[in-house]
């Protein structure tokens, strides 16, 4: 819908306490493989061919173990199922901006964040749990998190089916638009898109704790 606001869907989710955060771990990955998967090709057909999400899922798209490593990445799910992945998503203070531990260009050093923006990565939300205010109730933690590690500027690489809500959520396009090539040769066209600090849009995100 256009009049949509994720924001307000979000808080309205963070004050039911039906959902909790907890951080991924390596016995996760089979699980968020096959979540991210099925998230694609149920919520990014209207953007990218069968073709395109056939060569990058599992490739682009798919867990990043270093920050799953780095401890951030997190798993939203229902307060009375930790197994059960609703969304997850992480933020980065490495200069890696988006992809899985196969994509290409990955730059494993660390920003500064005096100077550097911090990138927040892979959202995904399940279909099954779409359009319920959880994937931007992930994204709202992670920026928090990520202001909790000294970054108050952001970025992220979006991918096409990403950058309507995101928009909606503060974000503005830079103009950077990448292309990946990819095994099967298609290629996947990602958009660099940046926030710059407001704590007001932070207040009131839900912890996790329970």
């Amino acid at each position: 819908m256009a009049n949509h606001d994720p924001i307000t869907s979000a808080k309205a989710q963070e004050a039911t306490h039906n959902f909790a955060f907890r951080l991924a771990t390596p016995s996760d990955i089979p699980a968020l493989e096959t979540m991210i998967a099925t998230s694609l090709r149920g919520l990014a057909t209207q953007h990218y061919t069968n073709a395109e999400l056939d060569g990058s899922i599992g490739y682009l798209f798919g867990p990043d173990t270093l920050l799953i490593h780095d401890q951030t990445y997190f798993i939203l799910h229902p307060i009375d199922s930790p197994s059960t992945i609703c969304a997850c998503g992480g933020w980065s203070f490495r200069r890696t901006l988006y992809g899985a531990d196969t994509a290409p260009g990955r730059m494993p050093e660390a920003r500064d964040p005096t100077k550097e923006r911090a990138s927040i990565r892979a959202i995904f939300t399940h279909p099954d749990w779409a359009r319920k205010g959880l994937g931007t109730m992930m994204m709202r933690y992670c920026e928090m998190k990520a202001r909790e590690g000294g970054f108050h500027r952001l970025e992220m690489g979006s991918t096409l089916s990403g950058v309507a809500l995101y928009e909606k959520c503060g974000y503005v396009k830079s103009g950077k638009r990448e292309q990946v090539n990819l095994p099967n040769g298609e290629v996947i066209r990602i958009v660099h898109m940046i926030k710059d600090g407001d704590e007001t849009e932070i207040n009131g995100v839900a912890d996790g704790k329970t």
